[in-house]
């Protein structure tokens, strides 16, 4: 992964996700590989997440403040120099609107997106508020003119459709994954929390696209792309004084 983006400045990586845990779960060996590579990585979590609470928890009489999942989202990037932005929209209710598409539209370009990392748009039975984020994240992009790269994290939704053609390798930071989702205490039960599942589909990913890289025991996450734009930097014999 390059530092540098078509313009020769640091790379600036956004990624925009519907709530508090999506992010560890899409992509933080990702934006782990992209932070030590030089580049400048921001999470844009959207809602506070209180309704994220299980049937059976919310039968027991479970419920989740609005800052109580916040404390688990900044617990797992602690320490990453990933910087967490919090929106505190309500889950559940998300809609692909003028209101969602402007707001994600401007946090792109607060920070000078060249690289946005979203949910899946083609996940039909995937969460309501991943679809809505996916279809605003990518209109608002097509209106940054820094952002080169718009990359699909692949759902934890079964029988979803997802295609992955893209790959980052995590093998060395797969660890600290599983460790972040561990953070989120709130969701306690959760398959698709659970190291098990995570270790799981890290493999699976290589075996569908690399399946030599996975066999010498190499760990990913994948992703479809709606954008990607390669640059290549001219060569010192090319260049001009």
């Amino acid at each position: 992964m390059s530092t540098a983006s078509c313009g020769g400045s640091v790379e600036r990586v956004v990624a925009v996700v519907a709530h508090p845990d999506d992010a560890e779960l899409l992509c933080y060996g990702t934006l782990r590989r992209a932070r030590e590579a030089g580049a400048m990585v921001s999470v844009v979590v959207l809602t506070h997440g209180a309704n994220g609470v299980s049937v059976a928890d919310a039968d027991a009489g479970r419920q989740l403040t609005e800052g109580e999942r916040e404390k688990e989202v900044t617990a797992a990037w602690h320490d990453t120099g990933i910087d967490v932005v919090f929106l505190h929209l309500t889950d559940g209710a998300l809609v692909a609107d003028l209101h969602l598409i402007s707001l994600v539209e401007a946090e792109l370009h607060r920070r000078g997106c060249t690289l946005l990392i979203t949910h899946s748009p083609r996940a039909v039975n995937d969460h309501q508020d991943h679809l809505a984020v996916a279809a605003a994240a990518a209109n608002a992009a097509t209106r940054v003119p820094t952002c080169h790269t718009v990359l699909h994290g692949e759902p934890h939704a079964p029988r979803s459709g997802f295609s992955p053609t893209v790959l980052v390798d995590i093998t060395d930071v797969v660890d600290d994954k599983i460790r972040a989702l561990d953070a989120h205490h709130s969701q306690g039960g959760r398959w698709y929390l659970s190291e098990e599942y995570t270790r799981h589909r890290a493999a699976q990913a290589g075996w569908s696209l690399r399946p030599a890289a996975a066999a010498t025991g190499r760990a990913f996450e994948a992703f479809e792309t709606t954008l990607l734009t390669l640059t290549f930097a001219p060569s010192r014999e090319d260049a001009r004084p």
